[in-house]
């Protein structure tokens, strides 16, 4: 079931940048992969390294007046097997923009912060709070890169902390 959802997934990506032009101005959803280091011990005996993988959705008004507001959810795994491991952040998210607009050729360094709660799956199943922060730059019009730092809760002593890299493309 879970090896069928995500080659699903993988199809919709595939096939989503062809509904559309490429070059246009991206839409309201982006797609995120990387990787992530657990920085909590307890949770680094389950998991050495986390699969990072993201879906943002754009809202169409922000919180805020500047920037962009998302609704984000992770999944950061130790593998796609189902076994204990993993953790799904789901936050809003606020990103601040450093610079004007997106230009032909180049993008804008941007920050975010945002607050949430993490499905736990790594010692036992449990929710907690989260948070989470970092920085990105956008490589043009779709691609992106995000570092990404994440703080939890903790669940049966097991947390979600990591900082992550991850690269993205923007619908």
């Amino acid at each position: 079931m879970k090896r069928t959802l995500w080659l699903a997934g993988l199809g919709l990506v595939a096939v989503a940048p062809a509904q559309g032009s490429s070059f246009g101005y991206p839409s309201n959803a982006a797609l995120r992969v990387g990787a992530a280091y657990p920085l909590d011990g307890t949770t680094r005996n389950v998991v050495n390294n986390f699969i990072g993988v993201g879906f943002d959705y754009f809202l169409e008004k922000s919180l805020f007046g500047e920037g962009e507001t998302t609704i984000s959810i992770d999944w950061l795994g130790k593998s796609v097997s189902g076994a204990k491991g993993n953790a799904f952040p789901i936050m809003i998210n606020q990103r601040f923009y450093n610079g004007p607009e997106l230009e032909a050729g180049g993008g804008r360094t941007y920050w975010f912060a945002g607050a949430g709660v993490a499905i736990m799956d790594i010692t036992s199943s449990d929710t907690v709070w989260a948070i989470r922060g970092g920085v990105g730059k956008e490589f043009g019009p779709n691609i992106f890169g995000e570092l990404t730092f994440i703080y939890s809760d903790d669940a049966a002593g097991a947390r979600a902390t990591s900082i992550g890299a991850y690269v993205g493309y923007r619908f």
